[in-house]
Order: C-alpha cells, then sequence, then structure tokens
C-alpha cells in the first residue's frame, strides 16, 4: 500500500503532468484549475493542498521543465574547448530540445511567462527571484573560456555572453513554434557561437597586447 508521502507525490506529478500539458496547448488564462484536476484525474482540492493554488502550480511547472532541460547542457567538455565551441553546443542541444515534445513544451512555457511578467508585478517579481538556470548554466561553462578579442571570460564577461546566447536561442526557437516551422539547427548554433565576439564585459579582462601606454601631456615651450 502507498504511503500518505507517496500519494501525495504522485498527485502533485500528475497535476504537473496535466498543467504542462494544457498551458502549452491552451495558454495559461485558458487552463483552469477544473480542467487541470480533472486531467489530472483528481479534485480541485489537490491543487490547493499540493501546490497552495494555479499560479504556483504555474511557476512548478516552469521549474519542472527547465529540469529536464538542464542535464542536457551540462556535459563535459574539453579541456580546451573555446567559448566560440561551448555557445555552438549550446545552440544545437536548444535547437535539438525544441524537436523534443516534453522539453518543447519550455518554449511555449516561456512565451506564457514573459507575457504575465509584462502585465502581472507578482509574476515579474517572481522572474527575478528565480533567475535563470538555463543561463547560470552556460554561464558556468562559459567562464575561464578563451574567446575572441584574446580574452579568457571571466565570470562577469561568461555571464553577460550567456544571457545574450540565450535570448537568441530562445527568440529564434519561439519564432518558429509561433509559425509552426521546424527549427533550423545549424542556424541557432552558428548564431550563438557568434555572441563570442561580443566585447568584454570591462576593461581588465582585455588582453594586456591590446593595451596601449598613456601618453604624456606635450611640455610647453
Amino acid at each position: 500500500m502507498a504511503t500518505r508521502a507517496q500519494i501525495q507525490q504522485r498527485n502533485r506529478q500528475a497535476l504537473l503532468e496535466a498543467a504542462i500539458d494544457l498551458i502549452a496547448t491552451q495558454g495559461y488564462r485558458a487552463a483552469t484549475v477544473e480542467a487541470i484536476a480533472a486531467r489530472a484525474d483528481l479534485t480541485t482540492g489537490a491543487v490547493y493542498s499540493s501546490f497552495g493554488g494555479k499560479r504556483e502550480l504555474f511557476y512548478a511547472a516552469i521549474a519542472s521543465c527547465r529540469d529536464e532541460l538542464l542535464p542536457h547542457l551540462k556535459v563535459n567538455l574539453p579541456p580546451r574547448c573555446t567559448a566560440a565551441e561551448v555557445l555552438h553546443r549550446f545552440g544545437t542541444v536548444m535547437a535539438g530540445a525544441a524537436a523534443t515534445p516534453g522539453l518543447r513544451r519550455l518554449y511555449l512555457f516561456e512565451l506564457e511567462l514573459t507575457t504575465l511578467a509584462l502585465h502581472d508585478r507578482r509574476f515579474a517579481d517572481q522572474v527575478r527571484q528565480d533567475g535563470d538556470p538555463v543561463v547560470d548554466t552556460l554561464g558556468t561553462a562559459l567562464t575561464g573560456r578563451p574567446a575572441a578579442h584574446g580574452v579568457i571570460l571571466d565570470k562577469l564577461s561568461a555571464q553577460r555572453v550567456a544571457t545574450a546566447a540565450a535570448g537568441l536561442a530562445r527568440g529564434l526557437l519561439q519564432g518558429c513554434l509561433l509559425r509552426d516551422i521546424p527549427a533550423d539547427a545549424s542556424l541557432i548554433a552558428d548564431a550563438c557561437a557568434a555572441l563570442d565576439n561580443i566585447p568584454p564585459a570591462n576593461t581588465a579582462d582585455r588582453p594586456a597586447a591590446h593595451a596601449t601606454e598613456p601618453q604624456a601631456p606635450p611640455q610647453p615651450h
């Protein structure tokens, strides 16, 4: 016989799956608590007891989809791998995820999340509080890698490039989803790799070979 904790976990997972399916196909506002509970073959009370409400269930669904994507990004890279190579692999993984039914929902969810955050202060605050694990994972992978301009990316510069790459990949993929066309994996990977050329976040990252000695002011005659 299943324990109470096991039943609660099973109910929670069933509600997550139901929410993911309905919100991905109908949108956040159209996917009611009643519809989600019915899809999971549970009562609406299970939604509130497991998550506290629809808003909290949506946050959990976003986290669940991201958790599915993150293991694909956490791969062993060669020690001498360049930032451009890391970015190219990132774009390839993101494009591949869009072709996977389970992970494809992440991009649909993020479209919903963006719209809600623009119009709902509580959603926007939650987004800021949660951060972006995809950007954080990529930033960690980029830190210490050689990039264009002859620099080694420090943490700040790596996070800056990671933010740009995640935004670029998501935008291209969401555009494909909206137009219902296949994602061009090579385009997305090449576009992400090109972000290797973003200048360093601060002058301290620039190579010494590019530095110039300050010029002494001209002496009066």
